[in-house]
């Protein structure tokens, strides 16, 4: 039985993040399950990075996101039992641990298309750390127009 997905969005890629959120929305209306849209912010806290950018930067990006995972919930879940969650670090380590902290039963992530020279399909390097590492069940959402 699934009772919690966490959905982590890529808000900069709206294709993938579109094609992810109607199949979680009509997943979480199949079991009558929560959501917890998670959005990861990049890692500015080095001294050497975050001095290349204005002041100010860093609050005026977490205000964005946290205005996007808004939008989302209210396009895509309003049918649904959602709370937003954002994080700060690297992806994938940030959704393990949120993986973790909510519980989740299953984690619905995108996935961008790539291919190889042989024209093979392959996983982004996030999507498959996840699924290689995660405690409960991955399902993959690939986008091949996006």
């Amino acid at each position: 039985m699934i009772s919690r997905i966490l959905v982590p969005v890529d808000i900069h890629t709206p294709g993938i993040t579109a094609k992810l959120c109607l199949q979680s929305s009509e997943m979480a209306s199949k079991f009558d399950a929560e959501i917890n849209l998670l959005a990861v912010l990049p890692d500015y806290g080095m001294p050497l990075v975050g001095s290349f950018f204005p002041e100010g930067a860093q609050k005026k990006l977490k205000t964005e996101f946290k205005l996007q995972l808004k939008k989302l919930a209210e396009d895509y879940f309003s049918e649904n039992k959602v709370s937003l969650t954002l994080r700060q670090g690297k992806k994938s380590i940030q959704i393990l641990k949120e993986e973790e902290k909510f519980k989740s039963d299953l984690i619905m992530i995108g996935c961008r298309r790539k291919r190889s020279r042989n024209n093979q399909r392959l996983l982004g390097s996030c999507s498959l750390a996840i699924s290689d590492r995660a405690i409960g069940s991955v399902f993959i959402v690939r986008c091949d127009k996006c």
